[in-house]
């Protein structure tokens, strides 16, 4: 006898096929019903869950923010100098850009940033990863702004798959 999905588990489910959705298609050109396609729920059910699709997307924003900070806690361990810590955190995150998923929703944060709660959303989240990278490594202000351009960096190399010297800044 197979037991009935809970409601967080739809949740998580609706969650996962709206990343891919709106990495493919953005948060303007996403269908909620191609969502809950994708879930194998019923349209009507995505809205028992999320009262629309600007709070839906906003919540697969946070599914994806949660997941590099997961990345991140899970990499970090004392290091001698602050720059250590850096190159610890950026190894475990080359291993988060497997899910090209999660970098083009994440861009498409960016791009949907005209909308002035969408832009909040992904700001707070910017400085919100920002500020975790600096209380983990202990790393300057500048440090921690080169690490997060690097970071945006491989972002877009990995959804354009570029060849890696197109990545080097050395």
């Amino acid at each position: 006898m197979s037991t009935r999905p809970t409601a967080e588990q739809r949740r998580e489910q609706v969650l996962e096929a709206a990343i891919h959705e709106f990495a493919e298609h953005g948060f303007h050109a996403t269908r909620t019903a191609a969502i809950a396609r994708r879930a194998g729920i019923s349209q009507p059910y995505i809205y028992a869950l999320f009262p629309d699709k600007k709070a839906l997307f906003l919540a697969a924003l946070e599914a994806v923010r949660a997941q590099v900070r997961s990345a991140f806690a899970a990499a970090w361990r004392p290091a001698a100098t602050p720059e250590g810590s850096l190159a610890v955190l950026g190894r475990n995150y080359r291993q988060a850009l497997a899910n090209p998923d999660a970098l083009r929703c994440q861009m498409q944060g960016h791009a949907a940033s005209a909308d002035p709660e969408i832009r909040s959303a992904v700001r707070e989240g910017y400085m919100e990863v920002f500020d975790l990278v600096s209380k983990l490594t202990g790393a300057d202000r500048g440090a921690v702004t080169r690490f997060m351009a690097y970071g945006n960096l491989l972002n877009l190399g990995a959804v354009l798959d570029l060849p890696p010297d197109y990545l080097r800044i050395d």
